[in-house]
């Protein structure tokens, strides 16, 4: 059942500062140069025994976002074109000349991701259309990131570390030949979860992509308000009332239908398809699950009920897509009928 159009707005009229456009290109260069310092600590480990390589982790996983929102906030308020196209050239060539490729690479990836965050929230895209167009320009990043090392080497490389450090906890006099047995019956098991994981690898690696979008997006947005940019007429419903839309239930019904053909490559396409529509089906499925969890229990009741699932993760995830699809068909929450207005207020 489609839900009601989502659009971006209108903005307001009020330039940001002047500055944030080479501001973004000077951060972006910092945040390329950090990266590739921490990589070079990571590589060189420390010859005390100690792990400061610990110490640069906050920063590596703060900065591509710091850089993207600038340059959304960039695209998004500043209408001086010439000077925010001349900032993206300075420092893509600054970058190229100063640094290694691979980390002039990412911040790249991460730039652009903003930029077209920006122009979503600028030109009142639809959401799914700004989340696809986000996750595609940080997709190169990852398709090149596999052509370097591929899927299966990096999980045997996991692999070798893990059945490492299992024979480090072993017993010390564990018997050779029970340690033996051990070692080949996890390469075993290890081996299995690498063939079902590496058939649903492209799967996995969209719903990473749709997700780290999705936080550009609302990062943007936050830092938007705050530049006095925030659409004027929209924002985002309350968790409780998203809804998703349909063509997804036929994304699944496709992927299903091209799974039980057990045909390669078309069984592998669709299962990836299936396991990437329920994903995303799932997050209906959650904001159903928290529309009734509060209209049904009280307080104390949302915490226990929130805390069970949360430890039972799988169960909680097939709910999610099973209650995804039948709000889709039955609109569970009545949001067609406006009966689940007052609730999610």
């Amino acid at each position: 059942m489609p839900g009601p159009s989502v659009g971006f707005g209108v903005a307001k009229k009020r330039e940001p500062s002047a500055y944030l456009s080479p501001l973004a290109a000077l951060v972006t260069l910092g945040a390329a140069w950090l990266l590739k310092r921490a990589g070079a600590e990571v590589g060189a480990g420390d010859p005390s025994g100690g792990t400061p390589s610990v110490l640069w982790l906050p920063a590596v996983l703060v900065a591509p976002f710091v850089v993207a929102v600038l340059w959304g906030l960039a695209a998004w308020g500043d209408r001086r074109w010439p000077l925010l196209v001349g900032s993206l050239a300075a420092w893509l060539g600054a970058g190229y000349l100063l640094l290694q490729g691979p980390d002039t690479w990412q911040m790249s990836a991460n730039a652009a991701a903003g930029l077209m965050a920006g122009l979503a929230w600028r030109h009142r895209w639809r959401l799914d259309v700004a989340l696809v167009g986000a996750a595609a320009v940080l997709a190169p990043l990852v398709v090149w990131a596999a052509v370097q090392m591929p899927v299966r080497e990096q999980l045997a490389s996991i692999t070798d570390q893990s059945l490492k450090m299992l024979e480090q906890q072993a017993p010390p006099k564990t018997d050779p030949a029970e340690l033996q047995k051990a070692r080949e019956i996890g390469r075993q098991r290890f081996a299995q979860l690498t063939d079902v994981t590496i058939r649903v690898y492209p799967s996995l690696i969209a719903t990473g992509l749709l997700g780290q979008a999705l936080v550009i997006l609302l990062l943007v947005r936050v830092a938007g308000r705050r530049q006095g940019l925030v659409p004027v007429g929209w924002g985002l419903p309350p968790f409780a009332r998203w809804r998703l839309p349909f063509y997804l239930v036929w994304a699944l019904a496709a992927g299903i239908g091209l799974l039980v053909t057990r045909r390669a490559p078309w069984a592998d396409v669709g299962l990836n398809l299936t396991v990437l529509a329920a994903a995303i089906l799932s997050v209906q499925g959650l904001a159903v699950q928290f529309h009734l969890s509060r209209r049904l229990l009280p307080p104390v009741g949302l915490v226990a009920y929130w805390t069970l699932m949360g430890l039972a993760f799988v169960p909680l995830l097939a709910t999610s897509v099973l209650l995804g699809l039948a709000d889709q068909w039955r609109d569970l929450r009545r949001l067609d009928s406006g009966e689940a207005n007052a609730g999610s207020q």
